[in-house]
């Protein structure tokens, strides 16, 4: 058998015993449902189902009730007459059914699940689905607050909404960068019990479950197929004991629920109103559909014929209240009317029934409509007992299952323990944890905490050590969430290791307190910068701890440098840094050599003459100066001395006066005579 499609149904046991077909081309179908068992054997070929034969076999009592499964043999024996007559029609032994479960059974939910992400790295598949299932789990554990038995579902499937990426709507975060990610999902679960009840009906009739489904998703599968789910769509089956209902919108079917109300509460006000016993008010309730006289018999023995618009009127109320569940139902899980209403089912064909819906929903009464199999243009052959929208479920059954969408439910090991998983596709490693309730928080390993430090006044963050993802095997081999799995593999998860706090040293958080080894002026310096945590010293290989208060002095530039060796410039005095002029805030490195850089005086202002025949250096701001400026460098008496009474001034040879012009290199007499 493939591994989650369907497998064998006939199989000849002619006189030749030879096969009628080869293994696969036939499907068995059951519509086990609450007032009859209807069986039909489908063939397909290309686009084309064929329906090679069909039956349909009542219930004797209420075997079941409201879908729900109350006496296995007695059901089972019906399953067994449906089976044994298709084989005498066919000539043939049936080995295998598709069955599906009711919808009633059927728990929806909405949940949403995100994750940091970081910039660093890029958005992969395996991210993208483990956060699908994150999401799922976050449904399951909603669904653990409003039902007891939580742990006893299997999540069936489910539709993905929307991804958001940093907050923004995303229709792919496969090989997206962002911080955040997110993704609403809607998730299916069925009660473990109802798929057990199933398989132990199907088995005693002497078959094996080829695959299930839910009746809703079958009825979809005919009425509303991928090309209308972008319509905003409700169907709604009708059946005996339920009325379940699908919801299709943007592309999906986005949504299911059920009312425990359905066509035996119209039998039920029948069989008080005109004291009928169940079975001849099914009777009656299908006549109605006829218009007209209805002829019964009553628990009395009484003959009577009724009009029919009597026993309609009689049931309006029914009628009424089964529509307004149902319209409830449809707004609690759409959120608003739809676009159309589709019925299906048996009681579909109820008189007022979809004048009643098109009344609580608000919508025109063209907008709700009964259909059957004449909505699937590729179905052929002898449909003479799939007449009607009660067809439309069985028939959805075969093409659920030929289509391998329909569930199966495989055993395998996880971690050592036997884990029952039930999909409608190929199963994928992600799957079989999700079953096994592993949390996909679990397999990827959280990052350490961080630290909170503060830095000369600044807060920083010091992140913790990544985490290690969990080791997934499937039969011993390495595996991945995407990874295929098949009946009884083994596969087995090693935890997660979660990252560490970080672990560094004041020298390491701060590499500005790295020691350094430079020259200065000539002469080896080592520069070792001083740190202080909450206010004492400390080593520069202590460990930094969470909201610790780090103050040090940088040495990092030549302001830190000077400042570390007490060194003030004086006026005019600069430093080189490796032969270079260098500014306060040039960096210095390990290594640098420093040096400070003094001016050259300036020579002083003025020039050079002869004076009585000796070189005097003339101090003048000016190019010239005149006679009288030598008495201030020559310092000069004004008085004459004793027994002299005449100045002599001469320039270059020529009498001067105290006013003439002085220029470089003048030959200069000053004397007393």
């Amino acid at each position: 058998m493939g591994r989650y499609g369907i497998a064998e149904a006939v199989r000849k046991s002619g006189a030749q015993g030879e096969d009628v077909v080869s293994r696969g081309e036939y499907c068995l179908a059951m519509d086990i449902g609450t007032r009859k068992v209807a069986g039909l054997v489908v063939e397909q070929a290309g686009e084309v189902y064929r329906v090679r034969a069909a039956e349909v076999i009542e219930h004797r009592g209420r075997a079941m009730v409201d879908g729900q499964v109350h006496d296995i043999p007695a059901v089972a024996a019906v399953v067994s007459e449906v089976k044994q007559s298709l084989e005498k029609r066919l000539k043939c032994r049936l080995t295998e059914a598709a069955v599906a479960a009711a919808g009633r059974a059927l728990r929806t939910v909405r949940a949403e699940a995100g994750r940091d992400t970081g910039l660093a790295s890029v958005i992969g598949p395996d991210d993208v689905l483990a956060l699908e299932v994150e999401a799922v789990q976050e449904a399951l554990r909603s669904l653990s607050n409003r039902e007891k038995n939580w742990a006893d579902y299997h999540c069936v499937g489910y539709s993905v909404l929307r991804y958001l990426l940093d907050a923004g709507p995303m229709v792919n975060l496969v090989g997206q960068r962002g911080k955040t990610i997110r993704v609403e999902v809607v998730a299916t679960f069925l009660p473990r019990v109802v798929v057990d009840s199933l398989y132990t009906v199907v088995e005693a009739a002497g078959l094996k479950v080829a695959s299930l489904t839910l009746e809703p998703i079958a009825a979809s599968a005919v009425v509303i197929p991928a090309g209308m789910r972008q319509l905003n769509l409700a169907l709604i089956d009708i059946g005996a004991g339920t009325s379940d209902i699908a919801v299709s919108d943007r592309g999906t079917i986005v949504g299911y629920g059920m009312v425990p109300v359905a066509g035996d509460e119209i039998s039920e006000r029948l069989s008080q109103e005109f004291l009928l016993d169940f079975t001849t008010a099914e009777k009656v309730k299908r006549a109605l559909v006829g218009g007209g006289q209805v002829e019964f018999v009553d628990v009395v023995g009484v003959r009577r014929q009724v009009e029919a618009e009597t026993m309609v009127a009689a049931v309006a109320g029914v009628v009424d209240a089964l529509a307004r569940e149902v319209a409830e139902k449809i707004i609690e899980i759409n959120g608003r009317p739809p676009q159309a209403i589709i019925c299906v089912g048996g009681g579909s064909l109820t008189p007022g029934i979809t004048t009643a819906l098109a009344r609580h929903l608000d919508l025109p009464e063209s907008r709700v409509a009964v259909r059957g199999l004449e909505v699937m243009q590729n179905l052929k052959g002898n449909l003479k007992k799939l007449e009607g929208p009660k067809a439309v479920t069985p028939v959805g059954i075969a093409v659920t299952a030929r289509s391998q969408q329909a569930l199966e439910l495989a055993t395998l090991m996880v971690n050592g323990r036997p884990v029952r998983l039930l999909q409608s596709r190929q199963g994928r490693v992600a799957d079989a944890l999700l079953a096994a309730g592993l949390s996909m928080k679990d397999l990827y390993g959280r990052p350490g905490p961080g630290l909170s430090v503060e830095i000369n006044g600044e807060l920083i963050f010091v992140k913790g050590t990544p985490g290690q993802p969990a080791r997934i095997t499937v039969n011993g081999e390495p595996a991945a969430l995407e990874t295929p799995i098949d009946f009884g593999d083994d596969i087995d998860v090693t935890p997660a290791v979660p990252g560490q706090e970080p672990a560094c040293t004041l020298k390491e958080l701060i590499p500005a307190l790295t020691p350094k080894r430079i020259t200065f002026a000539g002469r080896s310096v080592y520069l070792e910068p001083k740190a202080f945590v909450n206010g004492e010293a400390a080593s520069l290989e202590d460990k930094v701890s969470d909201k610790a208060r780090i103050t040090y002095n940088p040495l990092e530039t030549v302001r830190d440098v000077l400042r570390y060796l007490d060194r003030q410039l004086g006026d005019g005095e600069t430093v080189m840094v490796n032969g270079a002029v260098a500014q306060p805030e040039t960096p210095v490195y390990d290594g640098d050599s420093l040096e400070i850089a003094r001016p050259l005086s300036d020579p002083p202002a003025g020039f050079v003459v002869i004076v009585n025949g000796q070189e005097i250096f003339l101090p003048v701001e000016t190019e010239t100066a005149i006679f009288t400026d030598l008495f201030k460098a020559l310092d000069f008496t004004s008085r004459p001395p004793a027994g002299k009474k005449n100045l002599v001034m001469e320039i270059n040879g020529e009498k001067a006066a105290f006013t003439s012009t002085i220029v470089p290199g003048d030959e200069i007499i000053l004397r007393w005579e």
